[in-house]
Order: C-alpha cells, then sequence, then structure tokens
C-alpha cells in the first residue's frame, strides 16, 4: 500500500478524534445505487456522491460531466467542447470501467471501440438526479463496472397536479439552448417529459493555439420520457424512454489540423418496462430494456474521404425480488440475460450475457450495517466469472460513519476489441479487478460535513492496444500483471453564514501500469473549491475553483491549470428566474487530452421558470 494511503489512514483517525459534538444525522437521505434495497446513506458502507437538480441549477453547468468532474475523485478529459467525446474517470479508471444507467436504462456503447458512454453529448437539461457508487461493484453490476457505476434519473414530478417548466440560454460561440419539462403526478402515477435542444457554432477542437482557426460546431437534440402507474394497491407498471440526435464537428489531435470537413453524426435511442408487484413481505419485478445507437464518422483524411458507421444494440431482461425477512434483514435476489451486438464497417459480432445475484443487508445493530452480495455471470464467449462484495458501515457516534468496503469485478473485452477485422483478438479473456475503500464521515447539524477516504484499485490482465511499427499494424492484447489506481479522497461542507455555504474537495491519485508507468490523464492532484451564497432575498452567487495539476499524456506532461467559474441568478418572482454564466473567469489557457482545446472565457445568459 502506498504512502498515500497511510497519510490518508491518519487523517480517518484525526477526523474519528474530533468528532465530538453529539449531533442527529439525517438518515432520510437515501441511496437508490449502492444496494439492491434502499439504502440511507448513513448506512451505507460504499462512498456514494448524490447530486440534485437544485445543485444542477446552482452550479449552472451545461454538461453533466462539466459538474460530476468537481466531485472527489472524479475527473474529465475531452477531445474539444461540447459534442467532443469526453471520457469521466473515477478514481482513476476511465469510461470502460464505468457503467452508466440512464433511468435503468444501460447506455455503454456496445459499437465503440470500449464499450463505455461519451459523456461529451448529455446536457443537465432534463437530468432530476445523479448518484456515483464508486468501487468494484460488478457483484451488483455485472461487467464494466469496475470503476463504479454513474446512475442518472431524468425529471420526476415533485408535486400533485400538472406542472411545467422551462429554461432558455444564449451565450459565446452563438450558444442557444432550450429545454421545456411537463410532468404530472396524482395518488396512483406519474408522468414526465423533456424536450431539449442545444446548439453551437462551438470551437475549434484542435487547439486553436497551434493555429487551428476552424470553428467545431453541435446540434443536439433529445426527448425524455418516465411514467408509472399503480394498477392496484400492489401492481405498479412503468418505465422510460429517450430519443437523442447529434451532430459534432470534430478534429484530429493536431496539432495542425489538415482536415476541417470530419463530422460524427449520431441517433440513439433506449427503452425500460417494467411490472413491479410490492407487498409487506417483499417485491418482485420484471423488466425488460433496449439500447440502440448508430453513428457515421465521415471527412477526409490523408488517405482521402472517408465514411465510417457504427451500430450497437443492447436488449436485456431481468427478474428483481426481495424479501424483508426480519426487521433487521433484507434478501434481494435476481436474474438477468443480456444480448450485445454490433457493425462496424463490415465488422459484425454479438454475444450474451446471463447473471444470477443474492445480496443480504443485515442491521446487525442498531449502529452497524453489514452488506454481502454475490453475483455469477455466464458469458457466451469466456464461461464463467463470479464476483463479490462485501460493505460494512459502523456509527460509533450519531454523527460519525465509518466505512469499510471490498469487492471484485471483471470487464469482458468489447466487441470491437474482440471481433474487429484489423486490431480484434478473439482470444482476450477478461480484465478483473479488486477495489477498497476505507472511510469516515462526520456530521455537523443538517448540513455540514467532513469526510476522507482512502481507496484502492487493482486490474488484472489489462487489455491495451499494441503497435508494431515492423508490421505498421497493431491489436488488442492481454498485458500480464497489475495496474494499480491508490489515492486519498477528502472532502467537506460547512454553512459560513446565513445562505453562505462552502464545499471543498481534494483528491491524490496515483495510477500506474503493470511496469510502473502512470497511466495518463489521471491528474495526481484534483482540487475544488465551491462557494455560494444568497446575496438577497433574490440575488444568489456561485463561485467555483478548480486547481489541476501533475498529469501526464501521451505527448508528456500537460500543464497545470486553474478554472474559475462564476454563476449569478435573480429571481424576477416566484416563477421565473434569470441568471448569468461566466465560465473560465480568467481565460485561462489549458488541456485536458494532449492537443485538443478547450473554451476560452465564455458568458452564458438565460431565462428559467416554471407554471
Amino acid at each position: 500500500m502506498k504512502a498515500p494511503l497511510s497519510s490518508c489512514a491518519s487523517a480517518l483517525a484525526l477526523i474519528a478524534v474530533q468528532a465530538s459534538a453529539q449531533e442527529v444525522i439525517d438518515l432520510d437521505a437515501i441511496t437508490v445505487t449502492a444496494n439492491r434495497s434502499e439504502t440511507a446513506l448513513a448506512r451505507s458502507g460504499s462512498t456514494v456522491e448524490v447530486v440534485t437538480r437544485e445543485e444542477l441549477d446552482e452550479a449552472g453547468d451545461v454538461l453533466v460531466a462539466d459538474y460530476l468532474a468537481s466531485l472527489p475523485g472524479i475527473t474529465l478529459s475531452a477531445n474539444g467542447g461540447i459534442g467532443a467525446q469526453s471520457t469521466l474517470r473515477i478514481r482513476g479508471a476511465g469510461g470502460a470501467y464505468i457503467s452508466v444507467l440512464v433511468d435503468g436504462i444501460e447506455v455503454n456503447d456496445p459499437s465503440g471501440i470500449q464499450s463505455a458512454f461519451d459523456f461529451g453529448r448529455l446536457t443537465t437539461a432534463d437530468v432530476g438526479r445523479i448518484e456515483v457508487l464508486k468501487g468494484s461493484q460488478s457483484a451488483l453490476y455485472g461487467s464494466d463496472a469496475i470503476a463504479g457505476v454513474i446512475n442518472i434519473t431524468t425529471n420526476r414530478a415533485t408535486e400533485p397536479g400538472l406542472t411545467q417548466s422551462y429554461n432558455a440560454e444564449y451565450g459565446s460561440y452563438d450558444t442557444k439552448r432550450l429545454s421545456y419539462n411537463l410532468s404530472w403526478r396524482d395518488e396512483r402515477g406519474s408522468f414526465a417529459m423533456t424536450a431539449a435542444r442545444i446548439q453551437t457554432d462551438g470551437f475549434s477542437s484542435a487547439d486553436e493555439n497551434d493555429g487551428n482557426t476552424e470553428a467545431d460546431g453541435h446540434d443536439g437534440r433529445r426527448l425524455t420520457f418516465s411514467g408509472d402507474y399503480r394498477l392496484t394497491d400492489t401492481l405498479t407498471i412503468g418505465g422510460a424512454a429517450f430519443v437523442e440526435r447529434t451532430r459534432t464537428e470534430y478534429d484530429d489531435a493536431g496539432p495542425v489540423d489538415g482536415t476541417p470537413d470530419d463530422v460524427v453524426e449520431a441517433a440513439s435511442r433506449g427503452a425500460r418496462a417494467f411490472l413491479r408487484q410490492e407487498t409487506e413481505s417483499g417485491s418482485h419485478e420484471i423488466s425488460v430494456q433496449h439500447y440502440w445507437i448508430d453513428r457515421k464518422n465521415s471527412g477526409t483524411s490523408a488517405f482521402g474521404p472517408f465514411l465510417y458507421p457504427y451500430t450497437g444494440a443492447r436488449r436485456s431482461v431481468a427478474y428483481a425480488g426481495q424479501s424483508f425477512l426480519s426487521p433487521d434483514l433484507t434478501l434481494s435476489y435476481g436474474a438477468d440475460y443480456t444480448r450485445e451486438s454490433y457493425e462496424n464497417d463490415g465488422n459484425s459480432g454479438e454475444y450474451d450475457t446471463t447473471g444470477l445475484y443474492a445480496e443480504a443487508d443485515w442491521a446487525a445493530m442498531s449502529d452497524l450495517n453489514l452488506v454481502l452480495s454475490l453475483r455469477h455471470d455466464e458469458h457466451s464467449e469466456f464461461g464463467g466469472a463470479t464476483t463479490g462484495r462485501l460493505a460494512l458501515a459502523w456509527r460509533p457516534r450519531s454523527d460519525v460513519t465509518l466505512r469499510f468496503s471490498a469487492g471484485t469485478g471483471f470487464r469482458a473485452p468489447s466487441l470491437y476489441e474482440l471481433y474487429d477485422s484489423f486490431s480484434g483478438n478473439p482470444a482476450l479473456d477478461p480484465e478483473t479487478s479488486v477495489s477498497y475503500e476505507l472511510g469516515v464521515e462526520k456530521r455537523f447539524g443538517e448540513d455540514g460535513f467532513i469526510r476522507a477516504t482512502a481507496f484502492r484499485t487493482k486490474v488484472t490482465d489489462l487489455i491495451q492496444y499494441v503497435y508494431d511499427p515492423s508490421t505498421f499494424s497493431g491489436g488488442y492484447v492481454q498485458v500480464p500483471g497489475e495496474s494499480t489506481r491508490d489515492g486519498v479522497e477528502l472532502s467537506g461542507g460547512w454553512t459560513l453564514g446565513e445562505g453562505i455555504r462552502l464545499v471543498a474537495s481534494y483528491t491524490y491519485t496515483e495510477a500506474e501500469d503493470a511496469s510502473g508507468a502512470r497511466l495518463v490523464r489521471v491528474p495526481r492532484n484534483d482540487l475544488e473549491l465551491r462557494l455560494s451564497a444568497d446575496v438577497t432575498d433574490r440575488f444568489a452567487t456561485d463561485l467555483s475553483v478548480r486547481r489541476v495539476t501533475d498529469t501526464v499524456d501521451t505527448g508528456g506532461v500537460l500543464p497545470d491549470y486553474t478554472l474559475v467559474g462564476l454563476n449569478m441568478s435573480y429571481a424576477v418572482n416566484d416563477t421565473t428566474e434569470a441568471y448569468l454564466r461566466v465560465e473560465n473567469l480568467f481565460d485561462e489557457q489549458y488541456q485536458t487530452a494532449t492537443g485538443y482545446g478547450t473554451s476560452d472565457r465564455a458568458f452564458y445568459f438565460g431565462i428559467r421558470g416554471s407554471f
């Protein structure tokens, strides 16, 4: 275990010793992602970050990824502006190791080089709540959940009756954004719909400071539905769906892009339906889901014009059961079947996965919760994979929670890694992982907290692309040994005065491959400060500062950078709010990926309201 973990152990002990006041924590805050059953956050043995709609509005971020990158342990790299390929990393592990769900629909792209979700196109327009679960979670979510899970819930009705809301915005780079939400709820059911559109001329994806002057624009449209209806006192039917279309101009990394006509057009859709029975002794749910994506990359390369089509699909059926064996013991269990397929410029392939799982959630004592999860996946290409997880939460005081979790995970090779005719390798085996975390949280009243967490993840049999210059070709191979990601997360939130709140987080990450070389685009140091203030009854501000240092990439060391953002809002009346957002306030010149540009100082004005 590396030195940062020893330092964190000291921090954990210090916070525990300093926990003095007997304050009551809020056990009503619930996570639906950390376990198969709903769990109070204070009783979760795994670290979960929860983001609400109010927090998204307060910060003002357009892209979901930009807000998530402000949370401890999460970083972002992007190949340009809005719409450009963007990768989130949780504790140093990238998109291929993160399972992403939207209203329960798995949206990792089965047609991609790796089965990962591209966060560059997802805006906050239809997002109601986000939960980020960290650590190897294959025992809960199967393949890909080595680094964690991002569970996104779209807008829901928050009050009885019919509610409508809107958001209109205009700003730098001729950016226009519009969204409309309609929701309804009564004693038997609910319905919600969000329509959103964003258009921007953008800036050059290849960094303009390297002489690239041609802007790369983006046009995105998204429609989201969700609803449920209680057929009887115990039986509920429901579901969710989305449709999205985008067109994004992009560049190669450069330094000077010689083919400024490259475009990716993408269409995707997803749907999930469920039938759930709930009784005093437990529940049963049957669900089906479908995800489909079609992408076309076109433009000009050094060899002439090109057109590369990519199509992927995922279909799943699942059963989930839950039994309340006693007031202190809940048993969750279930099974699921998934078929994934892809076509890519003449290549194609598919595989099936069948999973069985069980989880025991035991309140061993009033201050001690223990969760044990076990899952077996049977893969049509690789045979069986069994994963497990242990999560422990102990509250020695009502305002202090000690957490420990350990879990194993696996990542099946993507369809592209297996079947691509140029670089695929059908002999690849799954990557496997084990992760640990140890943390302590001290609460101060309803809003204040300090949290420290030490983490470690080991990935074995890493799959990497290796290029052979003697044959001018390359392919995916299994790399012997272990890659490691160790680190420390520190975070806290304090109310400094009436209407004034400070939230801070710092993450240290040491990420290395089996040879000891650092993994790319993983900053060692990531610091975030956010100060929000209700200046008057109508006027509020939100100031954010992010400092990122010591990041390596394939081209060498990336320069350190500091970003400052400002969001100001004014309540025109009880239902209408105007706001002004300034991104990159001090016009910092920086890169998160070598050769790719980022926004200069930019201004955006908007208005939102409800009726």
